[in-house]
């Protein structure tokens, strides 16, 4: 019983710890003349907009594609970098669970939880 609530506990530290990284995930991005910086969180929503004197050259159809490429930039750093901690986790958390094939329940005694499918049955028709 011990070895079910450390094991239990391990567990529980994981997802902790992976959750306590995924709230600190955050990105800021600048564009490439340097004069728009966008933050964003873990979910790609922006949090911050920085403008510098002349971002856009004073046309606002430019400054807001600037500022969507920007964002769109940082977005995707950040969920690429979601992705990577998600990746490692399932992959320390197999290894916790004591299974080698993330994302499968097992019961106790080593057999798999996942149902099974079964192949639809056609039926005749006359």
């Amino acid at each position: 019983m011990d070895e079910v609530q450390q094991r239990a506990e391990r567990q529980l530290q994981a997802l902790e710890g992976v959750h306590a990284r995924l709230n600190e995930l955050a990105v800021t991005e600048t564009s490439d003349d340097g004069r728009v910086t966008v933050d964003v969180d873990v979910t790609g929503a922006m949090t911050g907009l920085t403008l510098l004197p002349g971002a856009g050259n004073g046309q606002p159809a430019a400054l807001a594609d600037l500022i969507v490429r920007t964002a769109v930039r940082a977005a995707t750093r950040v969920f690429t970098e979601r992705a990577d901690i998600m990746a490692a986790f399932v992959a320390d958390f197999a290894e916790l669970a004591g299974t080698d094939a993330p994302g499968v329940s097992m019961e106790p005694n080593g057999d798999s939880v996942r149902p099974t499918l079964q192949e639809p049955q056609s039926e005749e028709r006359a």
